[in-house]
């Protein structure tokens, strides 16, 4: 016992002398995190950080490191520019210390606002805008981006795809350095921010039958059975989705193909996914309602026609997909309308569903964007639409014209 006492006075006299070292000699930074950039900056893996060590370190970048506390920061006399983006630091406070500040970026923190003012009130440059990777090429794949600018606001207009493979992105780099300027992301519909208990009464709404009927009271013997052979294809069964009405029956069986052929992606989804990383703000043009409710009000014979054109052989479905995405990477607007509006004829339901589905949305996102150039808040904003809705008259690019806005093509 006497031995591992005097082995355990050693170590605690060691321990404590070592401390006392450290507060003599050398700079304590509390958080392991900041003390292991300090040294990777000063080539010191070991041994006391010294003052001399760090008189040389003007422009630090400490960003995406889990930081914490900046405790001992405030010895970093000559420091001019310091990245804290993307860390977890609350305090800031030992940023009024350092002798030479002049700017700091500190998006993607929980700081205090109060921090904030006491740093700009010494006249120190607060940046909280996170600055985002620009990615992609110059020749990278897509088009279908436009500019409006009105005072200090700007709104960039990007024609999307909703379905894409993983391997898709990066896109054309002046896509990725408009959504790197952008304060706001606009999508149609916030998908990352869709309530099941929203989606479940949308759907009770819309989608289910309500007196009790099922899906094969509704439909043809023989369509009944290829439905069914389209879902055991899928590796689904038909019982688990006998509730719903034709219309979705539809939209899933597009959905389940898509998911099938690995088009599990979207132009959407991409900007979306990362506006949430880079902490953007994001503000939906419509809600999810109003695009399924445009659906409440069709005829049954014209759901049954749309789930018959569904019922389409898989690989026909990805041939199709496939010349999609060619053509919107080739960035061809005429190509690309051409491709997607074949001339026919048309019955009366049909021009009033294609009106609900393109035209009065236009109208009504087009209004929308208006108030943002409006309001001339100095935000920019990233407006990510289906690309027939930048195309097909009356187009949002048209609408805003006539409002008189100069929409200027970028790609």
């Amino acid at each position: 016992m006497k031995n591992l006492l005097r082995v355990f006075m050693m170590v605690l006299i060691i321990g404590l002398t070592a401390c006392q070292s450290n507060q003599a000699d050398g700079i304590y930074f509390e958080d392991y995190q900041l003390e292991k950039v300090i040294r990777a900056e000063i080539n010191k893996d070991s041994g006391d950080i010294l003052q001399e060590d760090i008189q040389s370190i003007t422009d630090l970048d400490v960003s995406n490191e889990r930081i914490k506390s900046l405790e001992g920061i405030e010895n970093l006399d000559s420091v001019t520019k310091l990245n804290l983006q993307n860390n977890n630091i609350e305090d800031l406070s030992p940023l009024m210390e350092m002798a030479s500040l002049e700017e700091v970026s500190i998006g993607g923190n929980p700081y205090d606002d109060a921090d904030v003012k006491s740093l700009q009130d010494k006249n120190i440059t607060v940046i909280t805008k996170v600055e985002v990777e620009v990615r992609g090429e110059p020749d990278g794949p897509g088009g279908y981006l436009w500019k409006v600018e009105h005072g200090d606001t700007t709104v960039y207009l990007q024609g999307t795809i909703h379905t894409v493979t993983e391997d898709f992105f990066p896109l054309n780099r002046k896509i990725e350095e408009a959504y790197a300027k952008a304060d706001v992301i606009v999508p149609e519909v916030d998908l990352n921010n869709i309530s099941m208990f929203e989606m479940q009464a949308i759907y009770m709404e819309y989608a289910q039958y309500e007196d009790g009927s099922s899906i094969q009271d509704h439909l043809s013997t023989d369509l009944y059975k290829e439905l069914d052979r389209v879902y055991t294809e899928l590796g689904y069964s038909i019982d688990m989705f006998d509730q719903f009405k034709p219309w979705f029956q539809s939209n899933l069986i597009q959905n389940l193909i898509m998911e099938e052929l690995n088009f599990t992606d979207g132009v959407d989804l991409y900007f979306l996914n990362r506006a949430e990383q880079d902490q953007k703000e994001i503000v939906a043009l419509e809600t999810a309602e109003d695009q399924l409710s445009i659906f409440a009000n069709l005829s049954e014979e014209f759901q049954v026609q749309m789930l018959e054109e569904s019922l389409i052989e898989i690989e026909e479905l990805n041939e199709q997909m496939l010349e999609l995405l060619t053509l919107y990477k080739e960035g061809d607007g005429d190509k690309l309308l051409d491709y997607l509006t074949v001339e026919q004829e048309t019955s009366a339901e049909e021009q009033a569903y294609m009106e609900a589905l393109n035209d009065n949305r236009n109208y009504k996102m087009a209004d929308k964007i208006a108030t943002f150039l409006e309001e001339d808040s100095g935000d920019t904003y990233f407006v990510i639409v289906g690309t027939l809705h930048l195309l097909q008259e009356p187009h949002i690019r048209s609408l805003l014209e006539e409002k008189g806005y100069i929409v200027e093509q970028i790609l």
